[in-house]
């Protein structure tokens, strides 16, 4: 059964050299459909004949450009949870859109109330699935202190640290933290490698709830 570690990417010279192709793909297709679109709305007026398969070109090309940009931003998701990633230029500039500080305080709540569910309080939580208990109090100094750097300063832990933690509590079906099926030992896995991303990688310390 996959994990959210199992992330199956090329080496990073060809990681970027496929993100540079698919945006050069998209764009070209981009073009082309706003080409055909243009010839279509010509050939309604004088050919009518032939802009319905302009139009159908020029959808076929709009469709094509959605499917590269979802590829493309596929790809670039998973990278954001590699932090040797972030020395490519595209990785970099995403991951620092997306490790918002918004996003930091939103996990690090998220995360506070996760541990206080597990100990039997009565807390809402922002998804339907559970956590599983046992493993949130196994490891609740740790997960305390992912929130405590998540709250911390934004240098205080890279955005591959954000980026796991987001995978880790919203895709419940590949998150050892929801998924009985997956072993314990991805959740230590995953935890470790957020803990990486610390400032200077250090261990983390964990702060009173």
């Amino acid at each position: 059964m996959r994990s959210l570690l199992d992330l199956d990417l090329p080496p990073l010279v060809d990681a970027e050299r496929r993100l540079d192709e698919l945006s050069s793909q998209r764009a070209w297709r981009l073009k082309g459909a706003a080409a055909l679109t243009i010839l279509a709305a010509i050939a309604a007026l004088v050919l009518p004949e032939v802009w319905i398969a302009l139009l159908a070109g020029a959808l076929a090309a709009i469709a094509t450009a959605v499917s590269t940009f979802a590829r493309r931003q596929a790809l670039l998701s998973a990278l954001l949870q590699v932090r040797d990633a972030y020395r490519l230029e595209a990785v970099s500039k995403a991951g620092a859109r997306f490790a918002s500080r918004g996003r930091r305080e939103r996990l690090a709540l998220w995360l506070r109330r996760i541990i206080r569910a597990a100990e039997g309080g009565e807390v809402r939580v922002p998804y339907t699935a559970a956590a599983l208990e046992r493993r949130v109090l196994v490891r609740k100094e740790r997960l305390l202190a992912v929130a405590a750097a998540l709250e911390g300063r934004d240098d205080e832990l890279h955005p591959a640290g954000v980026a796991i933690v987001h995978r880790l509590l919203t895709r419940p079906s590949v998150s050892p933290l929801f998924n009985p099926e997956l072993e314990e030992r991805i959740l230590d896995d995953a935890l470790h490698r957020v803990e990486a991303c610390s400032d200077g990688g250090t261990a983390f310390t964990a702060s009173p709830e």
